[in-house]
């Protein structure tokens, strides 16, 4: 004969079984929707592709031999200085045409993108020529200027 304590805890182990069952199965579903979601579908955010970081500002000091770069972010008694590194991997950009560390002033302005995933992030620098670049003296030709005239 079957007793009451008996069908209750046969329904308890049915009822947690399923609720175990479809635990597992809303986990798998999102795992293959992040699998699923590429990188030219939108986020929740309205961008499209991998999460990015920018950061931007003028440039302190240029260091090609070590090949760093360092970034001046923020103002006055708040600012903070920021080294960047440009490795191989970097991509350094002014007006659209790749450049070398070399061509970095201090006072330009830098745009830095970070995107892509950990262990893998794909940095872009975005040089600008900016107001603080120290604008180098020339002599007219014949040793007079125009105003001296």
């Amino acid at each position: 004969m079957v007793s009451v304590r008996n069908v209750a805890v046969f329904i308890a182990l049915v009822g947690l079984l399923l609720g175990l069952a479809s635990v597992g199965e809303a986990a798998h579903q999102r795992k293959s929707q992040a699998r699923q979601r590429g990188a030219g579908e939108r986020e929740m955010t309205g961008r499209v592709g991998a999460p990015e970081m920018v950061l931007r500002g003028p440039v302190a000091s240029v260091d090609p031999n070590v090949g760093f770069l360092v970034m001046r972010k923020g103002s006055g008694s708040a600012a903070e200085e920021i080294p960047i590194d440009v490795e191989n991997k970097t991509t350094l950009m002014r007006a659209g045409q790749r450049v070398s560390l070399d061509a970095v002033r201090p006072g330009d302005l830098v745009t830095i993108h970070y995107s892509g995933q950990p262990g893998d992030v794909a940095k872009t620098v975005d040089v600008t020529p900016g107001k603080g670049a120290p604008a180098r003296a020339t002599k007219a030709k014949g040793g007079m200027s125009k105003r001296s005239m």
